[in-house]
């Protein structure tokens, strides 16, 4: 990132609220990918090949180490990263080890650290004979994975597969993904799973697949519309791919797609989507989104993801240039828009259901257990834990008829929000403390 004027590119910044530059905060080269909050505002950042742990006034926690700074570690393909409660991490990649007391020696695609960021000896480092770009981890501990890996753990694979919480191969799920990529998962409770990316599937070899759901098994869920149109519009199709879709989440009781596209069905979405369960798109984003430039004749104009946060603003964030409402354009607009919620336009909702508080969590503050008091007439309903970031820590599935419902979270210690959406649009929301 860079400002007008400026020649240093920053790859970590922090804002203010209206948008302005924090120079309280260590403004710096450390970051430049995913960023992920742990124990307040600490957070972990992934570089191009490694991750760091960041203090809260930006500079790099001498805790953890620069991971290259270990002799059992070598950096070398970037990929994902999950931090588990304690501050360890799990990295994906394609990365070199020389634990020779061990026997892990050679290129490994998980790979285990400890909260200090040294490699994790008491744990099982997994190969493949390709690199693993992206994992996300199901609400049962497994990691849902994709990359250019055929072997992993000498065994076949597809391009999207699934492991055990230690790594090893889950040999129940198949997703039948024979070409491209995931880049983007978001699990559900039940063991289903959407994907966003770039993808095939053996029985429909000739379909490029773009926004699918998965059942528990792995197997395609076609209950659900995975054959939208999806369009460039005036994006240049850099290497024939044509569109990529980066990331997908519940935003309510709907689905907010993001990536590189300017039209789905012929109807104009400029780089955001919404799509019902079913998979059926929405009227959301109509004619609105983000607007292309070009940079070192590269033409870029999409959305990377999006944050919900509690007080129901949406943060949309990518390489764009201007963002349109559908009725108003702001050619100004740059990297990071904050657009009103939950109707996700630019213009103040008047239909917000009403947030109503006869949600109650007792105990609270509590260790982690509690339980849950809801409407006796509740039927059916989701709920999200979320941190003091806006990042969902945890989904419920919450059934019907039970107005005491005991819940568990993992969660560190800290002070959350729980919010309970029923499927007639009703919403609750409940200060939840774990200590």
């Amino acid at each position: 990132m860079r400002y007008q004027g400026e020649i240093l590119f920053r790859a970590l910044m922090r804002f203010h609220a209206d948008g302005s530059l924090d120079d309280s905060f260590y403004q710096s080269g450390l970051g430049g990918g995913r960023i992920a909050p742990w124990r307040g505002d600490t957070f972990y950042v992934a570089t191009s090949q490694t991750v760091r742990r960041i203090l809260p006034t930006g500079y790099r926690d001498q805790s953890f180490i620069e991971m290259n700074t270990s002799p059992l570690f070598s950096s070398l393909q970037g990929g994902d990263y999950h931090v588990y409660p304690d501050g360890s991490i799990v990295m994906s990649g394609l990365h070199n080890l020389d634990d020779t007391a061990r026997g892990f020696v050679g290129l490994y695609n998980l790979i285990w650290f400890t909260n200090t960021g040294h490699l994790d000896t008491t744990k099982t480092h997994r190969k493949g004979n390709g690199a693993i770009y992206e994992i996300e981890q199901q609400p049962d501990g497994k990691f849902l994975c994709s990359g250019t890996c055929t072997i992993y753990d000498g065994q076949p694979v597809r391009k999207v597969f699934r492991v055990h919480p230690d790594g090893a191969l889950d040999t129940t799920f198949d997703s039948g993904i024979t070409w491209g990529e995931a880049f983007g998962f978001l699990p559900l409770p039940d063991g289903r799973s959407y994907a966003v990316g770039i993808m095939q599937q053996n029985s429909l070899p000739l379909d490029t697949l773009r926004c699918i759901r998965l059942l528990a098994n792995g197997e395609l869920d076609t209950s659900f519309i995975y054959d939208h149109n999806w369009s460039l519009g005036t994006i240049p199709d850099y290497g024939d791919l044509g569109v990529t879709l980066g990331t997908i989440q519940h935003i309510g009781n709907k689905l907010l797609v993001t990536g590189y596209f300017q039209a789905v069905n012929g109807q104009p979405r400029l780089g955001l989507c919404m799509l019902d369960s079913t998979g059926a798109l929405s009227t959301e984003f109509h004619n609105a989104g983000v607007g292309p430039y070009t940079y070192q004749d590269f033409v870029y104009g999409g959305v990377d993801g999006a944050v919900l946060t509690p007080d129901n603003m949406l943060y949309v964030y990518g390489a764009y240039h201007g963002y349109s409402d559908g009725i108003t354009n702001d050619p100004d607009q740059r990297f990071i828009t904050r657009l009103y919620g939950p109707d996700l336009t630019t213009a103040v909702s008047d239909a917000t259901a009403p947030v109503q508080a006869t949600v109650r969590v007792a105990p609270n503050p509590n260790s982690g257990q509690f339980t849950l008091s809801l409407p006796a007439d509740l039927g059916p309903a989701q709920a999200r834990l979320l941190d003091a970031s806006g990042r969902v820590v945890q989904h419920y599935t919450l059934p019907g008829g039970a107005e005491q419902q005991p819940q568990s979270t993992a969660a560190e210690a800290g002070t959350y929000l729980l919010l309970v959406e029923a499927r007639d649009g009703q919403r609750w929301q409940v200060r939840v403390v774990v200590e």
